[in-house]
């Protein structure tokens, strides 16, 4: 599952699996090629329930109720009962459709387990690994009918190019070190500001609300921390682990499945 991260030219989110920052247009330092993810086929209702773990499917929210007979409306199940294991939907008025019954426990976790993946994909989510550029008939008919929204993004991208070259234009620049020559020596780092000063012994870096000067292009250090400078080197602080830290923590709490609704689902039909 790609992760997120903060641009740091920009500020904006970006995921790790995309190689440039869709609302900046510069190149993802964090862009790693999504290797095809093994496809694991659960066969026992024990394994369809690490499976989910695994990828961290709320399924709760998802309406699926693995090994739990739920009797509430809007919700698809698997449980054992004796010998036998039942696969079921409950409907939107509290009806039950069963859709398997019998002592085939794999074959009962096979129904579910691609009644998950239908609504996973539905939804534009593949645990089961990204599909096939340019085959399977549910792409084209995603993209033949998706062809509005995907003109409405590339227009939309275009707009962000436009105004972080105009950004750039108005003297705005990239993440690095900045200077008065006052001794005291800044960081920009996304949107935000840090510092510290020659005689700083502790090394850490601070806050800051901005650059004293507005054009602050024009007193750039560079890139890479210099000794000469009498300072510490903000990539070796505390400051720095801490926002490491918490961008690290931002990513882990990031999932496809937060934005799902269950509305989505046709309750009414019998699977």
């Amino acid at each position: 599952m790609a992760s997120t991260s903060k641009c740091p030219y920009c500020g904006g989110v970006v995921r790790s699996d995309e190689q440039n920052c869709p609302h900046c247009g510069a190149a993802n330092e964090k862009y790693v090629v999504d290797m095809p993810r093994t496809v694991f086929k659960p066969k026992t209702i024990d394994e369809l329930k690490e499976y989910c773990a695994e990828r961290g499917m709320p399924l709760l929210r998802m309406r699926f109720f693995i090994g739990e007979d739920y009797r509430e409306a809007k919700a698809f199940g698997i449980y054992r009962d004796g010998r036998d294991v039942i696969v079921y939907k409950n409907k939107a008025d509290g009806s039950r459709a069963i859709r398997y019954r019998g002592p085939d426990e794999e074959h009962a976790v096979n129904e579910i387990y691609l009644k998950l993946l239908d609504e996973c994909h539905n939804r534009g989510i593949y645990p089961d690994g990204k599909p096939p550029e340019g085959s399977g008939s549910r792409s084209k008919k995603k993209r033949g009918s998706n062809a509005k929204t995907i003109l409405t993004y590339v227009l939309c991208w275009i707009l962000f190019l436009a105004f972080a070259v105009g950004i750039r234009s108005c003297g705005h620049s990239k993440d690095g070190y900045y200077s008065t020559g006052n001794g005291t020596v800044y960081y920009h780092y996304g949107s935000d500001w840090y510092y510290t000063y020659d005689d700083n012994s502790s090394g850490y870096w601070y806050e800051a609300n901005s650059f004293p000067e507005s054009n602050y292009t024009d007193y750039s250090l560079g890139d890479n921390w210099d000794s000469d400078w009498g300072v510490s080197d903000f990539k070796e602080s505390s400051t720095w682990d801490a926002i490491q830290e918490s961008e690290r923590s931002d990513s882990s709490s990031s999932s496809d499945y937060d934005s799902w609704d269950s509305g989505g689902t046709d309750w009414d039909s019998d699977w």
